[in-house]
């Protein structure tokens, strides 16, 4: 998730664990550890690309730490100034639930963390909630500015941070929901309509739970197709083309290896205008541009050598996007009107 939404969760965390003892500080510690795991970042400057593709949501994210963390930490911080007043087994609760629960929720995502090192890098994903999902994460902030403006300890202050918890767990539990619809829609649609193809993802559009993307494999492509419970019209599915051949180049390389287990085998390549080759990881969803007419691929890479031979694979974003025609067509792809949502042209 966001790091902003890892900050409320580790607040609200903070605030439930050591309110009492701790007032405000309880929610500043539960802070603290709520992003520490993606701290991880700082590192990335000064790794070779093949290794910075691997690091992010790693070691930092892992059951181990889960654990490893709160044993080595707990009782010096409980002797910390700021957090006097707390008992060693209350900095331990704290800081394993502030770590578990940011890892826990990443694994929610589409993007995949690997909770199972040192031991496995298998990347958990459940494709539940978007990176970026305001409705998860407006209960907790509300919930965390109300209840600190309350005495500690007192009982109005612990029913509202739980009561506008719940409603983040609500939401949670309506995207669960949500999946499982749109699994059975676009599944039925797949066979329906695209025959020898196999539906590889099903994940939610950006910012909602209400739109989702089914991402549906061939031999030589991938299908992009989308649905909403106020769907009404025929199913639309955008065609694209793997073009795998012009990898070639970097073939059996340690970092277009490390690009393929990234994105679980699903991307596909394109040669950019400079020469360079693109690697698109089609997991994540496209941004729809409509004032340039285009797809844009949120995660890819631009692959080169350099004069002494090694390979650089720096990480590009979409540029000049004018986002609020961007949003428009989203919400109106949400509400079921695919007109211009579907007349964009692919990668």
């Amino acid at each position: 998730m966001d790091l902003l939404t890892q900050a409320a969760l580790g607040a609200v965390v903070g605030e439930i664990v050591l309110s009492r003892k701790l007032g405000w500080r309880g929610a500043a510690w539960g802070l603290f550890f709520g992003v520490l795991p993606d701290l991880d970042v700082l590192a990335l400057p000064f790794l070779d690309p093949e290794m910075g593709i691997r690091w992010h949501r790693g070691l930092s994210h892992s059951i181990l730490i889960f654990f490893l963390a709160p044993t080595l930490l707990a009782k010096p911080l409980s002797r910390c100034r700021l957090a006097l007043g707390a008992t060693t087994e209350q900095m331990w609760s704290l800081i394993f639930w502030a770590w578990s629960t940011h890892s826990l929720i990443d694994c929610l995502t589409t993007y995949g963390t690997q909770i199972f090192e040192p031991f496995s890098d298998q990347r958990v994903a459940l494709n539940v909630l978007f990176i970026v999902d305001p409705l998860f994460t407006l209960p907790l902030l509300i919930g965390l500015f109300l209840a600190l403006r309350q005495p500690s300890g007192s009982t109005r202050r612990k029913r509202v941070i739980w009561l506008l918890s719940s409603a983040s767990i609500l939401y949670l539990g309506f995207a669960f929901f949500m999946k499982s619809r749109a699994e059975s829609q676009i599944t039925h649609q797949v066979k329906n309509h695209l025959k020898e193809a196999r539906v590889v993802q099903i994940s939610p559009a950006p910012f909602t739970t209400l739109l989702w993307r089914g991402l549906i494999e061939t031999k030589d492509s991938y299908y992009l197709i989308y649905w909403s419970p106020f769907d009404q019209g025929k199913p639309q599915f955008q065609e694209i083309l793997k073009h795998r051949e012009l990898s070639h180049d970097f073939q059996k390389t340690k970092v277009l290896d490390a690009l393929q287990w990234f994105s679980r085998g699903h991307w596909v390549a394109r040669q950019g205008k400079d020469g360079k080759l693109i690697i698109i990881d089609l997991r994540l969803p496209e941004i729809r541009d409509p004032q340039n007419g285009v797809l844009q691929p949120i995660f890819q890479w631009h692959l080169a050598r350099d004069p002494s031979g090694h390979i650089v694979a720096p990480m590009r974003r979409p540029t000049q996007i004018n986002y609020l025609p961007t949003m428009k067509i989203l919400f109106d792809r949400i509400i079921g009107d695919s007109k211009n949502w579907d007349t964009l042209k692919s990668f």
